[in-house]
């Protein structure tokens, strides 16, 4: 099978099979996300370059951030959709974000829960690492790679650890400080967000929180494995993605936009999760 092969190369990729309905209703919503973004950007008189851009972009921030919520909240297939939406409507209102940082927190939270049902490889940790180094210098935020090496060190310390992430950690962090210390780190000129964008990323985190407090089970097996997913790996996870989208409040405006589509994301895991009754045993942790 082709998830097989895929397995054999990485543990992070996780394809989108369209035996399954909700991967196929995936397949066919997103080239409409691309062709409505497309549209609106010509109604606004772009080239066919940009048109091209807009159309693309569209796609991208749709499935990433379908992927994401996937990530941080696998026994709820529908918020998945929702964060989709939240995203994607985000993305036409505020403009592009930062595809790097979604598609990072992305790696990262799938490193650190193992929807796959496989430990990385070191392979992928190389992957993930040199991504997340790449996505701190482009929004310009040590703190990124200070996330990205705890996102490591989850994977090396929880159930079953893989010790060897360590060494990924620390080359996280030592990323991150060598930036830090070249470039500065930013907080001195500490810009968080104000206004109505304050209160909206607050609600965001609280409805977020919630969520996570009431993971206290996970019903979802691993693609690879069918083996139970891990408690502690899923909500360690979610924790990285809130982490991912509270340090780019340190960047100012600059750095919310970025993030726009992660805050959208928790936003449509958090509100999606209200509906769902707290499970009070703990599954495998």
């Amino acid at each position: 099978m082709a998830r097989d092969r895929i397995y054999k190369a990485t543990s992070i990729g996780r394809p989108l099979d369209p035996a399954y309905p909700t991967n196929k209703a995936v397949l066919l919503i997103v080239p409409f996300a691309g062709l409505l973004a497309a549209t609106l950007a010509g109604l606004r008189g772009a080239g066919l370059a940009d048109l091209a851009i807009a159309g693309l972009v569209g796609i991208v921030v749709a499935l990433g951030s379908w992927a994401l919520a996937r990530e941080l909240a696998p026994d709820d297939e529908p918020a998945a959709f929702v964060s989709m939406a939240f995203a994607y409507a985000t993305f036409l209102v505020v403009g592009s974000p930062s595809i790097l940082l979604l598609f990072a927190c992305l790696f990262l939270a799938r490193t650190v829960d193992r929807t796959s049902g496989l430990p990385a490889r070191i392979s992928d940790s190389i992957f993930v690492a040199a991504f997340s180094l790449g996505t701190m210098h482009a929004t310009r935020s040590p703190l990124f790679g200070a996330v990205a090496a705890l996102a490591f060190a989850f994977d090396a310390t929880l159930r079953d650890p893989l010790r060897r992430q360590w060494i990924f950690a620390a080359l996280c962090l030592a990323g991150a400080g060598l930036w830090a210390a070249w470039f500065g780190t930013g907080i001195d000129d500490l810009a968080t967000p104000n206004g109505v964008t304050s209160w909206l990323v607050a609600a965001i985190g609280l409805v977020y929180a919630v969520s996570y407090l009431r993971t206290r089970q996970v019903e979802s097996v691993g693609d690879a494995t069918g083996v139970t997913l891990t408690l502690s790996r899923v909500r360690a996870g979610m924790l990285i993605g809130l982490l991912v989208a509270v340090q780019a409040l340190t960047s100012g405006s600059s750095g919310t936009a970025d993030a726009s589509a992660v805050w959208a994301t928790l936003a449509g895991v958090g509100i999606a999760g209200l509906r769902m009754k707290p499970r009070l045993q703990a599954g495998r942790s």
